[in-house]
């Protein structure tokens, strides 16, 4: 009963709040647990992050298509002015602060749902976009290895 509070207070605020990708995942969760079915439950935590990030790697490839350049002109702008070259780096570093982030969420669930209630909270009062929640959970990862216990 507790998880299904949880649940419809997520898709609640997230609906409300303006972070529709939140409602509904919290929604979407809400059914599958509603089915009852541990395959599916367990096959549909399983794979839905792959398929989460792979719609987000899509999304980005097919807005960098859609700008007509082609590949060779966007890579030669990239490694040829500062923001490529710094987007370029970070985005190899951010690799390695997903993986962290995963890491982070399996071995502490509860701070899953602190960066959802975050991210909640940025969205509503900072205008924000909720995305890289990996990414932030690996930077909660790396502050949680430098901070003094």
């Amino acid at each position: 009963m507790g998880e299904s509070l949880l649940l419809l207070t997520l898709a609640a605020a997230g609906l409300l709040g303006g972070n529709d990708a939140v409602g509904i995942a919290a929604l979407v969760a809400l059914g599958v647990r509603a089915v009852g079915s541990a395959p599916l439950l367990e096959g549909t935590a399983h794979h839905s992050l792959h398929l989460g990030i792979l719609f987000l790697v899509l999304s980005l490839l097919l807005n960098a298509l859609s700008t007509g350049q082609q590949a060779l002109t966007l890579f030669s702008r990239m490694v040829g002015t500062p923001a490529g070259l710094l987007s370029l780096v970070v985005g190899f570093y951010s690799t390695r602060m997903a993986a962290d982030g995963i890491t982070l969420m399996q071995r502490q669930p509860e701070a899953l749902l602190g960066l959802v209630m975050g991210s909640l909270i940025g969205v509503w009062v900072l205008g924000g976009v909720p995305v890289g929640p990996l990414v932030a959970a690996g930077i909660v990862q790396l502050l949680l290895r430098v901070w003094p216990r």
